[in-house]
């Protein structure tokens, strides 16, 4: 594997591995795949508790199925488990090489998926900024993108996939209803990548991300973005120009190819787009994902035609 350059600082090791909680903590781990030669997209997520619960998902959509097509674990755990090799119902991930490269493989009735991740870029850690990460939404996450290879079943079909997967991992408290909005956007080339994430809660607008391109990865200063809302306030289009600590600017433009919406708490609804993209005048793919107070996106939603 070719070394990756590095230059928000290195993160040790330890960081790719499971992380001790306090009793009202979480650990996350998503694994994003984007898939628009076949019009699929889709997750596994595990995800623990600091009770000693653990949950896994996988979970694919598509314009074309009627339906989402996911699957669910949730039991309790180990302590001693850890992510070198985690085992859990038909979910097993293994990291091969910490912060660089994860084979992952779920073994269900409906899914079926075996694949391995390969980094592009060292792991975005939100400790690296100034202002590190908002404390009720985990005490530290990394962002990353890589190659991966994989094979799908889906119901029995079966498909080959090589392309690009956003891996983000995150720990500590999590208190979803606070923020009353966020946008957590990926894009990546394989040789060019940008994320962020703009969270809106206690009336402040916090921003944390990384552009990623001629090998060097610096924190984003500023966005700028505009989009295009369809039906039920779904965004079908996100265009924006970043701008990083030295100065470089990216344009990207994202196009959704398919939309999932979820919840993880009474409070909250999360609209994840998934997006072919034009990254500085070259193909990619990424998430586009919109998160709101579940109550202001009901009420918005009827306006969204006229207003938004």
């Amino acid at each position: 594997m070719p070394e990756l350059p590095v230059t928000l600082g290195t993160l040790l090791p330890e960081y790719a591995y499971r992380h001790k909680l306090s009793p009202e903590g979480r650990e996350s781990l998503a694994h994003i795949l984007l898939m628009p030669e076949h019009n699929i997209a889709g997750f596994i997520y595990p995800t623990m508790l600091g009770t000693g619960i653990a949950k896994s998902t996988a979970c694919f959509f598509s314009p074309d199925f009627s339906d989402q097509i996911i699957e669910v674990v949730e039991t309790p755990i180990s302590d001693e488990m850890d992510f070198d090799n985690w085992r859990h119902g038909p979910l097993h991930m293994e990291i091969v090489e910490p912060l660089k490269a994860v084979n992952i493989e779920w073994n269900g009735d409906r899914i079926r998926f075996k694949g391995a991740f390969t980094a592009t870029h060292p792991a975005y850690a939100f400790s690296s900024h100034p202002r590190g990460n908002p404390p009720y939404f985990g005490d530290d996450r990394t962002e990353q993108h890589g190659q991966v290879i994989a094979d799908l079943e889906l119901d029995g079909r079966k498909l080959h996939h090589e392309g690009f997967l956003v891996r983000d991992h995150s720990w500590g408290p999590r208190i979803w209803g606070l923020n009353q909005h966020y946008k957590w956007i990926h894009a990546t080339t394989g040789d060019s990548s940008m994320h962020f994430f703009e969270m809106q809660a206690f009336g402040r607008t916090e921003l944390r991300g990384f552009l990623f391109k001629d090998r060097e990865i610096r924190h984003l200063e500023r966005v700028d973005y505009d989009y295009v809302y369809g039906d039920d306030m779904l965004q079908k289009t996100f265009d924006v120009t970043v701008v990083d600590t030295e100065g470089r600017k990216s344009h990207i433009g994202f196009t959704m190819f398919g939309m999932l919406t979820s919840s993880h708490d009474t409070k909250s609804c999360i609209n994840t787009g998934c997006a072919t993209l034009d990254f500085d005048g070259k193909p990619g793919v990424g998430v586009c994902e919109f998160a709101w107070n579940k109550d202001y996106f009901d009420f918005a939603k009827q306006y969204a035609e006229k207003y938004g």
